[in-house]
């Protein structure tokens, strides 16, 4: 392109080109591309906000707070806030109001909306919004969490929730459960939750729905905003690298659970992922807690008592070195699992159908393939960053017809010794079985007069893909 570009500016020029004015524009041109591409790195290194501010507008919204109403204090906090972040990070804000449409008297429920949904420079709306609203009804904070979960845009953008309210659930909304599914919906950061005057037995309500802020004088108002406002701009964010043998961050697609250390509390579910360039995503944890991170590998692995450090990137690093099992069989493999164990142990770690591959951490493992015969692996090895292929033989069919009901068993005899495949029982119509190609012998003595002497045997052969007809 510069080339290109160098040719038409000399296109209608009689005279001789100057090479050092066209040094100087080819330098500019880079220097100016440069800047364009750094602008943009910078934008990717620091992603846009979405900011939902919740705010209580119920009837006790409306009271006095030390000379001052809640409400107003709400409305110039949230303002404040707004305006902080985006002098200092691109984004964009919603309102979502609660209690605000019908009286306490109504007893409804169900009284929150989306007053205001994001958009740019949308902060004027928000502040009419919020001046022309009279607090009047219930308490519903868990409802309007639940639909603030589907107010944020499809975007790659950081979402976020500020909630200010100085009561406590009316509805009998449960916020535990609230939190799980914003964890799942990918609601990056735990809600801010803001209480204003609370007493400490109301507060609790809100620990396992985020980062509570407890403000008891009307002064510390702003002072916690500005705190949440350092926290949105510069979040606690962390990746998690999957290492291979080789200590390379190439591993990926595991579900990753972060669970509060020492405790059996779910608190975040990822799917890890790796973008173009191989590297991880970029992950928002709650600073505030140690967790118990598990790789859901096969086995899963289990890294505890992980501590974030507030405000700065944090790489947690996991050895999860696999390789992958590729079972495969021609034809129709009519529903043949493998049973996979650790070598020696009893614990059943995964069932794989055949035709299918699958990953399992680099070991040893024992393999139980339900063919008819069995087929069995024992401290079968699976190396890192390997595929293992085991090629099963296509199967061949038993049918067996008998003129009268008969006691019959299969056995194999491949092997030094007869082995029984299959007992039919009393076998008293047409019997289909699918056996892997071999020699067998059936066993079988008519049910009518019940005498070992009346026992025979048959020796036949399984072709693959083929059946095999016997009549008794």
């Amino acid at each position: 392109m510069v080339g290109q570009l160098g040719t038409s500016w000399f296109s209608g020029c009689r005279c001789r080109p100057n090479h050092s004015v066209v040094s100087s524009g080819i330098l500019r041109l880079v220097v100016f591309c440069l800047f364009l591409w750094v602008g943009s790195l910078h934008a990717q290194l620091k992603p846009s906000v979405n900011v939902l501010f919740v705010v209580d507008a119920s009837g006790s919204m409306n009271g006095r707070w030390q000379g001052q109403s809640k409400f107003a204090l709400a409305t110039k906090s949230v303002l404040l806030a707004a305006d902080s972040i985006l002098r200092q990070k691109p984004a964009q804000f919603a309102l979502r109001l609660f209690g605000h449409q019908y009286p306490r008297s109504a007893n409804n429920c169900n009284d929150t909306r989306l007053e205001v949904p994001f958009a740019a420079n949308n902060l004027g709306l928000i502040e009419k919004k919020l001046e022309e609203t009279t607090p009047k009804g219930q308490t519903m904070i868990a409802k309007a969490l639940e639909q603030a979960m589907n107010d944020f845009p499809d975007s790659l953008a950081l979402n976020t929730i500020i909630l200010v309210t100085d009561g406590y659930e009316t509805c009998g909304g449960d916020l535990c459960q609230v939190a799980e599914k914003m964890a799942r919906r990918g609601i990056a950061l735990r809600p801010f939750i803001v209480g204003l005057g609370l007493p400490p037995s109301l507060a609790r309500q809100f620990e396992c729905l985020g980062s509570f802020y407890d403000v008891q004088q009307p002064d510390q108002l702003y002072q916690t905003m500005s705190v949440i406002v350092e926290r949105i701009i510069n979040p606690t964010t962390c990746v998690v690298n999957l290492l291979d043998s080789y200590g390379r961050p190439s591993v990926t697609n595991h579900e990753l659970f972060f669970f509060q250390h020492g405790t059996h509390r779910l608190i975040y579910q990822w799917m890890h992922t790796l973008d173009q360039q191989g590297l991880p995503d970029t992950l928002y944890p709650d600073p505030r807690y140690r967790y118990d991170l598990v790789v859901q590998s096969v086995p899963p692995v289990t890294k505890q008592g992980i501590e974030l450090s507030v405000g700065r990137h944090n790489i947690i690093a996991v050895e999860v070195p696999t390789g992958t099992l590729e079972l495969a069989m021609t034809g129709a493999a009519s529903g043949v699992r493998c049973l996979v164990r650790k070598s020696g142990m009893n614990h059943l770690l995964d069932v794989q159908d055949v035709n299918t591959s699958r990953r399992y951490l680099a070991g040893n493992y024992d393999l139980d393939i339900l063919t008819l015969p069995r087929i069995s692996y024992r401290n079968f090895s699976i190396e890192d960053g390997k595929i293992h292929r085991i090629v099963i033989p296509q199967p061949g069919t038993l049918q067996l017809n008998p003129s009268a009901p008969a006691a019959a068993s299969v056995f194999s005899i491949d092997k030094v010794s007869p082995s029984k495949v299959y007992d039919f029982g009393i076998l008293r119509s047409q019997k289909s079985l699918s056996l892997l190609p071999g020699e067998y012998l059936l066993v079988y003595r008519p049910e009518k007069g019940r005498s070992a002497q009346l026992t025979r045997q048959i020796t036949f052969r399984i072709h693959a893909g083929r059946p095999t007809v016997l009549r008794l």
